[in-house]
């Protein structure tokens, strides 16, 4: 069964006011998988109850859409793999700290990947070949706020290892289309023993073994959720530089910023569609 696919991301969503904003993930999948070609998106919502959050399908015009969890625990972040025969995703249904699971694209034999008592894991990325997951895993740091490092293992959840080891928020992470870099969002530049109450997130890029860390846009703004294109050309990624929260992209080296939606409702999460020529991306400007 042939599978052509060009990009794959997973954007990490939140919980504000009862509104669940959706995270989508594109998927292209060939002929011989359907009749026609067809780009499958990959999300999660809580539209089958209004509060549980739960990981659907749908076309990239928004039809067929198709849930594929029905559990009574939170589900979401979804990320397909590089062959499309595998979704990991975000869940705390043992009754743990989310943790990162993955199933098949029918929901089939959902298996925990990560077991970390105490920690958050979210934000997984597939390495291009498949053969391992980067993710971001958040417990306390030593001023008793909210720490976050890059981990990454194998597909099975085997071998984990910490990339980073940052008294900061390293979130987010994505893998370049060529296997060599990992972007990511942190607050690391923020001066922890004053700046309590301040945020300010800037968008890195470090080798895959966590070497090499590099500030690309040392912005006072909150700079987050990065995403390669399918080229490794550029990243776009949302932040509030301009008063509210907008899409943006920039080349992959951090230079050429531009806003991209310029709307006066939040606008965020984005991802490349997997020919490089669109961006969705989440938003309330409907009134949701």
């Amino acid at each position: 069964m042939k599978v052509s696919l060009l990009k794959l991301r997973i954007q990490t969503c939140y919980l504000c006011g009862g509104l669940l904003a959706l995270a989508v993930n594109f998927f292209l999948a060939s002929a011989s998988l359907s009749q026609a070609d067809e780009t499958r998106i990959a999300f999660y919502s809580n539209r089958s109850d209004g509060r549980n959050s739960e990981i659907y399908l749908m076309n990239s015009d928004g039809k067929r859409v198709r849930r594929l969890t029905k559990h009574p625990q939170y589900d979401g972040v979804p990320a397909w793999s590089p062959n499309g025969q595998k979704i990991t995703f975000i869940s705390d249904r043992d009754q743990h700290d989310w943790e990162i699971y993955v199933m098949n694209p029918d929901d089939a034999n959902p298996i925990n990947l990560t077991q970390s008592p105490g920690r958050k894991d979210r934000a997984s990325s597939w390495s291009p070949d498949g053969k391992q997951i980067v993710f971001s895993s958040v417990g306390r740091n030593r001023d008793g706020g909210h720490h976050g490092d890059i981990w990454v293992m194998d597909a099975d959840g085997g071998n984990p290892r910490n990339l980073t080891n940052d008294n900061a928020r390293d979130l987010s992470p994505d893998w370049s289309p060529d296997g060599t870099q990992i972007v990511f969002h942190s607050d690391r530049n923020k001066d922890w023993e004053f700046e309590h109450h301040l945020m300010n997130m800037d968008i890195y890029v470090m080798n895959t073994d966590g070497a090499n860390p590099i500030n690309l846009t040392n912005h006072p703004a909150v700079d987050r959720n990065p995403d390669y294109s399918p080229d490794g050309q550029q990243i776009v990624f949302y932040s509030n530089r301009d008063g509210n929260r907008e899409v943006y992209v920039m080349n992959a080296d951090g230079t050429n910023p531009i806003n991209l939606t310029n709307h006066l409702a939040d606008d965020r999460h984005p991802d490349w569609s997997p020919d490089g020529r669109r961006i969705a991306f989440t938003s309330n400007r409907d009134g949701d």
